[in-house]
C-alpha cells in the first residue's frame, strides 16, 4: 500500500480537541537567560535527609516495583496526617505525583455527562481531565474583584443534581488563596444540602506551603465523601521524583487502584523508599524552612509589584503564586507576550479560566535578586506597552 492511500491518524475522540496546556505553551519558549516566573516548580533544593536515603537506597538496595498501590508503610505514613479519617492503608494509593492522581480521581469518578463543578480560577488540568472522561466541566467562581475569595452563595447557585464532583483547591493555584475552616464547612455543608450525592476532590498539594498561623484545614474534616490528593513535588522540593498521593472511600480507592495498576504499575521504587524519610524530623524542619524562604519572597515581590510597578496583586495564602492585575495594558496573553520579549515568563491569567483574564500568574520561586530583576524587566515591559 502506497503511504498516499494510507488515511491520516486521527486520535480518539477524547483527546480531539486537547492542546498542551497553556503553561507549557508559553513557558517552553523561553529564551535562555530569560526570568521564569512561570512554572510552578520550587528551586530550592530537595532536602538532605531525602537526597541521602535516595543514594542509599540506590547503592544498597535491589529496586525492584512495590505493590501496585506502593509501600505499606509509606501509605501508613500518609493515612496518620488523616487520622480524622481512620483510614486503613488500601484507602491510600501512592502515584506518580498529584497530577497522576488527580487523573485517577477524576477517571474513576466522572462518566459521560456528569458535571464536574471546578473554580474559576483553577489549575488547567481540571476542566482537561474532566472534558477526557466525558464530563462536562462547569464553574464556581473565586471572583477577581475580591482578590480571588470564596463566595458561598455563588458557589450554592452552581451546585445542580447533575454534580457529580466538586474540585476544591486550597491553597489554590493559581491565586495562592487558602480557605479558611469556615469557608470549608460551607462548601461541604452546601454539597450536603444540595442532594447530589457528590464527591469532593480536594487537592492539597500546597497544604504544607502556608503563610498563616495554622496549616490549612482539609475540606476532609468536614465532608466525608471527599477524596483528598497531594503530595511531596512542592513542600519538599520533589516535583521530579513524582512521587504523590490519593485517599478517600473505599470503593473508589479500589477502583483508582485498578486504573493505577494499568497506567503505571507503581510510583518510582527510589522515589518511595526516598519519601520515607519526609516524616521525620529534619525534613520536618526543611518543611519549616522552605515555608519561611518562600514567605520573604511573597513579602519581596508584592511590594515590589506593587511599589516599582504600581500594580495591584494578590497576598497570597499559601503557595507561590500572586495573580497581578494588568488589565488596563491590555490582555491577559498579549501582556504575557510583551514580558517575554523583555525576558520575563509569566503566565497569562485567561489559561486558568475566565476570572483570571486581566491578571498575570506570577511565582516567587527565585531568590530575592532574581525577583528584583524580574520586576524590573516587568516594569520595563509595561512602559512599552504604553508608548
Amino acid at each position: 500500500m502506497s503511504m498516499k492511500s494510507q488515511k491520516e491518524f486521527q486520535p480518539p475522540a477524547f483527546l480531539r480537541g486537547i492542546e498542551r496546556s497553556p503553561i507549557r505553551q508559553i513557558t517552553d519558549r523561553a529564551k535562555p537567560g530569560d526570568i521564569s516566573f512561570g512554572l510552578g516548580e520550587p528551586d530550592l533544593p530537595t532536602p538532605d535527609v531525602i537526597r541521602r536515603e535516595a543514594l542509599r537506597v540506590i547503592q544498597e538496595e535491589q529496586n525492584g516495583y512495590t505493590l501496585q498501590a506502593g509501600l505499606p508503610l509509606l501509605r501508613e505514613l500518609v493515612a496518620q496526617d488523616y487520622s480524622h479519617l481512620n483510614l486503613s492503608t488500601d484507602q491510600v494509593i501512592i502515584t506518580a505525583g498529584s497530577q497522576e492522581a488527580m487523573y485517577l480521581a477524576l477517571m474513576t469518578l466522572v462518566e459521560a455527562g456528569d458535571e464536574v463543578l471546578i473554580p474559576n480560577p483553577g489549575f488547567v488540568a481540571y476542566p482537561t481531565i474532566t472534558r477526557m472522561t466525558g464530563g462536562l466541566p462547569t464553574y464556581y467562581q473565586l471572583p477577581a474583584a475580591s482578590d480571588f475569595s470564596f463566595d458561598l452563595d455563588e458557589f450554592k447557585l452552581r451546585l445542580s443534581a447533575k454534580t457529580k464532583v466538586v474540585v476544591c483547591t486550597s491553597p489554590s493555584n493559581p491565586t495562592g488563596r487558602t480557605l479558611s475552616r469556615d469557608e470549608l464547612s460551607g462548601m461541604a455543608r452546601a454539597v450536603e444540602e444540595s442532594g447530589s450525592g457528590a464527591f469532593i476532590i480536594s487537592d492539597e498539594i500546597y497544604r504544607d506551603l502556608y503563610y498563616t498561623r495554622e496549616r490549612p484545614a482539609s475540606i476532609s474534616e468536614f465532608y466525608p465523601r471527599t477524596v483528598v490528593i497531594s503530595g511531596l513535588s512542592k513542600s519538599m522540593s520533589m516535583t521530579g521524583w513524582r512521587l504523590g498521593w490519593i485517599l478517600g472511600d473505599p470503593g473508589v480507592i479500589a477502583a483508582a487502584h485498578l486504573l493505577h495498576g494499568y497506567v503505571t504499575t507503581c510510583a518510582s521504587t527510589v522515589s518511595q523508599k526516598a519519601a520515607l524519610a519526609a516524616w521525620s524530623q529534619e525534613a520536618i524542619e526543611a518543611r519549616r524552612h522552605h515555608r519561611s524562604t518562600f514567605q520573604r519572597r511573597r513579602d519581596h515581590l508584592v511590594g515590589l509589584i506593587r511599589n516599582e510597578c504600581g500594580l495591584r496583586c494578590v497576598t497570597p495564602e499559601g503557595a507561590f503564586y500572586t495573580m497581578v492585575d494588568i488589565g488596563s495594558y491590555g490582555s491577559s496573553m498579549e501582556v504575557a507576550e510583551a514580558m517575554l520579549e523583555a525576558g520575563v515568563v509569566t503566565v497569562p491569567g485567561n489559561a486558568f479560566g475566565s476570572e483570571g483574564e486581566g491578571f498575570l500568574r506570577v511565582s516567587f520561586c527565585a531568590d530575592l535578586p532574581v525577583l528584583s530583576e524580574g520586576v524590573a524587566r516587568m516594569t520595563a515591559a509595561l512602559k512599552n506597552l504604553k508608548n
